[in-house]
């Protein structure tokens, strides 16, 4: 019997990431510091390992399950980094909740590596499973989300599994760079359902439509910690997923059904997201539904599968997806925490609390309140006024946070060349953003607001400063983002 060779170097991130898991689960008072040690030395462990050279494992001929590259590694580094916020963000928390991020941040490390997909799927879910109870927060609402998550989920696994399913029986192999080969001559009809299924089941990962309907309520009734997570680190697990199988999967072979389906998907994305933001006065909805949107620009350079001009440069319509989904998760990474740092320690009257003190606003955990709310907040909280302002343009796509411009130019560059009809939709979808965001942005820095909001102080001026200095650097230097997501076969 031939026993397959484990390179554990390639698995180090994923070691150290599960090995913060069990420490958290048995730490105590500790958890949170295993967890954010764990989790840090994990990002760190990715960041040299994908620095070296490009290692693989779990072999099958030549088809491997796990591969440790530059888009890999830094996409694990990303995952860890997130997952870091997110614990600086939260507040004293179990033991189990700090024992399930660090199972779901090392999902996502695994996800970046994986190349089967039996090994994706199973990562996705790693990554997404521990969210059913981190969503849930007491009272009837985050029951409520919790299901609604769960439901949704367990459905979309169904029916990605049932297209892998497919897959695999017309390619004969779940590796990814078999399907490429083995979709060739399989059965027209056969493959299109795959990958239809397979495709639409990631999909609800990233909240693309019509799988959408989920994020504005969850992300709404979430704790605010976990809507950030939720909002990046999760988005960023169904964008991977997306990537990997198309380019490396269903690319080369079945790009014309491929195509359509993710055209479809990408389309229907960007006007539902669009439309749903404009009507929004609560600030979470209308963060969940302009990323809805995001998720179809993320989407669109992946479309171009589905014509001879996009297959000849595939390996740069999926960098700029990769690389989009990467900037849009950082930026949905910094208006979730500065969201979280002016809401926390703030009541409602809507929660019956009319005695609250003076000076005190409205915050249930979780909840985000109105965009009105936010009124003034430059003068009150300029730490996290900043960082929301940054990330708001940012995703608007326009100066000084040019992040979001270098992420929305890397697409259209790519759509210019095979799919105009998709720019221009791109293009008009990313104007109408600006209805919606510019009106946030005018009333963080010229509203005149309640009081009783949250300063930024505390423990959550070093998460802000962290995803801040993040966002800075990607900015002043963005090509530190585009050099890891350039894929190469």
């Amino acid at each position: 019997m031939q026993v397959q060779a484990i390179d554990h170097m390639a698995l180090l991130p994923l070691y150290l990431a599960a090995g913060a898991g069990v420490l958290a689960l048995f730490a105590g008072r500790f958890a949170k510091a295993c967890t954010m040690i764990g989790l840090s030395a994990a990002a760190i462990a990715a960041a040299w390992v994908g620095g070296g050279e490009d290692r693989a494992t779990f072999a099958v001929g030549g088809w491997h399950s796990f591969v440790a590259d530059d888009a890999a590694m830094g996409a694990a580094v990303v995952f860890a980094g997130l997952s870091v916020l997110v614990a600086a963000l939260s507040g004293r928390q179990a033991g189990e909740y700090w024992f399930l991020l660090a199972v779901s941040a090392a999902g996502g490390i695994t996800l970046a590596g994986a190349r089967d997909l039996i090994t994706l799927i199973v990562a996705l879910e790693t990554l997404t499973v521990p969210l059913y109870v981190l969503v849930t927060r007491p009272g009837r609402d985050g029951a409520e989300a919790g299901v609604t998550f769960l439901i949704a989920s367990i459905v979309s696994s169904a029916t990605a599994l049932m297209g892998a399913a497919l897959l695999y029986s017309a390619a004969g192999t779940v590796h990814l760079e078999g399907l490429a080969a083995g979709l060739a001559g399989a059965d027209a009809g056969l493959v299109a359902a795959g990958a239809a299924l397979l495709l639409g089941g990631l999909a609800f990962k990233l909240a693309a439509a019509p799988l959408h309907a989920w994020a504005p309520l969850v992300l709404e009734r979430a704790p605010l910690p976990i809507a950030t997570y939720l909002a990046s680190a999760s988005k960023l697990g169904g964008a991977v997923a997306i990537v990997w199988v198309v380019h490396f999967g269903l690319g080369a072979s079945a790009g014309t059904s491929t195509g359509i389906v993710v055209a479809a998907l990408s389309v229907a994305s960007i006007v539902t997201g669009n439309l749903g933001a404009l009507v929004q006065r609560r600030t979470v909805p209308l963060l969940a539904w302009s990323g809805i949107a995001h998720a179809g620009y993320v989407l669109a350079p992946l479309a171009v599968v589905a014509t001879a001009a996009g297959q000849e440069d595939a390996a740069a319509a999926a960098s700029a997806a990769l690389a989009y989904a990467v900037f849009f998760v950082l930026l949905e990474a910094g208006a979730f925490a500065a969201l979280t740092a002016i809401r926390s320690g703030a009541v409602s009257p809507a929660d019956g609390l009319d005695a609250a003190p003076a000076g005190r606003g409205v915050h249930v955990s979780g909840e985000g309140g109105s965009i009105a709310e936010l009124a003034g907040l430059w003068r009150a909280a300029p730490l996290p006024a900043s960082l929301l302002l940054f990330s708001v343009v940012g995703l608007a796509g326009l100066p000084p946070a040019l992040a979001g411009t270098f992420a929305k130019v890397a697409v259209l560059e790519v759509l210019a060349s095979s799919a105009v009809w998709l720019a221009v939709i791109v293009a008009a979808g990313a104007v109408l953003g600006l209805a919606y965001y510019l009106p946030l942005a005018r009333t963080v820095l010229m509203g005149r607001g309640a009081a009783g909001r949250g300063t930024g102080k505390g423990r959550f001026a070093i998460a802000l400063a962290l995803i801040g200095i993040a966002l800075l650097a990607v900015t002043l230097a963005p090509q530190l983002v585009l050099d890891f997501t350039a894929i190469s076969r």
